[in-house]
């Protein structure tokens, strides 16, 4: 039976395992007396979710990178249109602007240059700082600037509804490593299961080799993966199958 190649992506590793598991539960019956094929698959079950979860988290911080993103594309517009504000020499507009500048000022060059947290605590004191009785009303009276700091509160309250479930997340799964996860799997795969296959093969073919099989195919169709990245054909270490 061929062995597992280390070169595996994270999701292939993970989608092997659930893959497996499944293969498995469909042969239960045929193989249900073997009590150490059954610790090892449920071993393997075990890392499947876990490595499932740890992919999650991964998505969790990619969305909020994009969200982030987002927020940050809003406040770029507030300071284009700041811009265009300082320009104009309208007495209605700037008699409105005259005392939103001062406050746009002071907080856009800040949130730009911060981080996460500090981004979000500046971006809300800015909010929070235009939504004063005097200053709404010289909003409502700069239309465009006004959409654009609504747009920002939608983006910015997506943004903290996203890291809270994040947070949460990796409280409940205790921020496990995706990456170490698939590596614990591999050498599961390759050290015990097919191991123990291959030796119940040549005791008693008539149960386990359909099953082993059915386990080869899958290792075989994700090391061609493997192979046709790398361009070139890859020897892995593995023992014939016994026909």
């Amino acid at each position: 039976m061929n062995r597992l190649l280390q070169g595996l992506r994270v999701a292939e590793v993970a989608g092997l395992a659930h893959t497996l598991c499944s293969l498995h539960q469909s042969c239960e019956a045929a193989l249900s007396a073997d009590v150490y094929l059954r610790n090892v698959m449920a071993d393997l079950k075990d890392l499947s979710d876990r490595i499932l979860d740890a992919l999650r988290n991964n998505r969790l911080i990619s969305s909020l990178e994009t969200y982030d993103a987002h927020r940050m594309r809003c406040v770029s517009a507030l300071v284009n249109l700041k811009k265009g504000y300082d320009k104009l020499s309208d007495e209605k507009v700037q008699s409105h602007w005259t005392d939103l500048r001062p406050v746009f000022e002071n907080y856009l060059p800040s949130i730009q240059a911060g981080n996460y947290q500090s981004k979000t605590a500046l971006i809300q004191a800015l909010l929070l700082r235009l939504s004063d009785k005097e200053l709404a009303s010289h909003l409502e009276g700069l239309e465009t600037m006004k959409t654009a700091v609504d747009r920002l509160r939608e983006a910015e309250t997506v943004f903290e509804k996203m890291q809270v479930e994040y947070q949460h997340q990796l409280l409940e799964d205790k921020t496990e490593s995706a990456t170490d996860l698939k590596e614990v799997i591999i050498e599961l795969i390759n050290q015990k299961l097919v191991v123990h296959l291959e030796a119940k093969c040549n005791e008693d073919a008539a149960t386990y080799d359909a099953f082993a099989k059915l386990v080869d195919s899958q290792i075989r169709n994700d090391n061609a993966k493997v192979r046709r990245r790398k361009g070139r054909k890859e020897t892995s270490p593995e023992i014939p199958t016994t026909e």
